[in-house]
């Protein structure tokens, strides 16, 4: 086998190692995205938990006579501080 030969099986085996890694990487990533993915639908369905709940809360302060919406207000701002937390600094 000449030099250039050689050179070039050797370059195609190193493609060949390459390409499986690429392969493996991709696998990777496809599974961090799932992950990243489930993670992000988890997040959502609990930060429109709260909205509910903070909504709920809202619309019994708006219909509070005027003795009880003061104890009304505590819990609308209590569920509206758990929204705001759910979703995050920039919510």
């Amino acid at each position: 086998m000449s030099p250039r030969d050689s050179y070039e099986a050797k370059a195609e085996s190193e493609f060949a190692e390459v390409q499986s890694q690429l392969s493996a990487l991709a696998a990777r990533a496809g599974k961090a995205v799932a992950a990243g993915r489930a993670e992000g639908e988890r997040l959502l369905v609990a930060a429109q938990s709260k909205h509910d709940e903070a909504l709920h809360r809202f619309q019994l302060l708006k219909l509070a006579g005027a003795d009880g919406w003061d104890a009304v207000k505590t819990t609308f701002e209590t569920a509206w501080t758990e929204l705001r937390h759910a979703l995050g600094p920039r919510g």
